[in-house]
């Protein structure tokens, strides 16, 4: 992990090491692939890190370092709150985009649609008549309504 001590090969700078890569790449990556942004993170993070002075690989450990480095957990926390906020944008994206493609949502109805119409209109109508739960010839009403309104093309109950 980077934030150690370290002594450059290249410059001979003794002291703290920072971490390889851009932590821009990395909240690039977090907007718009997680995955890819934890696993380029993770590489970011391995080995020794590089000079804070010249950016060179060339180090080796040294034990020079008086002084104590804060940690920068602190990233990770704004990897994971980017991540989710690439999600929640690409997820918005997407949506919008299927709707510009495919016209939104369906308005016409289905068959199950014109029953279901069909049948409060029924309901209603012999609760009207204070037919309502038996018709006077013994049959549930719900039955009776169920059978008329079965494939009804309208929606509109036809009351015999």
């Amino acid at each position: 992990m980077a934030n150690k001590c370290i002594s450059c090969n290249n410059c001979g700078h003794t002291g703290w090491s920072k971490n390889r890569g851009n932590f821009l790449i990395t909240i690039v990556l977090a907007i718009f692939f997680f995955i890819p942004a934890v696993i380029y993170e993770i590489w970011r993070r391995t080995g020794l890190g590089v000079c804070e002075n010249c950016g060179s690989d060339l180090v080796q450990p040294s034990n020079s370092c008086t002084s104590n480095r804060p940690s920068d957990a602190g990233d990770f926390i704004v990897l994971g709150v980017l991540g989710f906020i690439g999600s929640i944008v690409v997820v918005v994206i997407y949506a919008f985009f299927n709707t510009l493609i495919n016209g939104g949502p369906s308005t016409q109805k289905t068959t199950k649609d014109y029953e279901l119409i069909c049948m409060t209109q029924g309901l209603k109508h012999y609760q009207q008549q204070g037919q309502y739960p038996m018709l006077p010839n013994g049959v549930e009403t719900s039955t009776h309504v169920m059978g008329v309104c079965k494939k009804s093309k309208d929606g509109k109950f036809k009351a015999p």
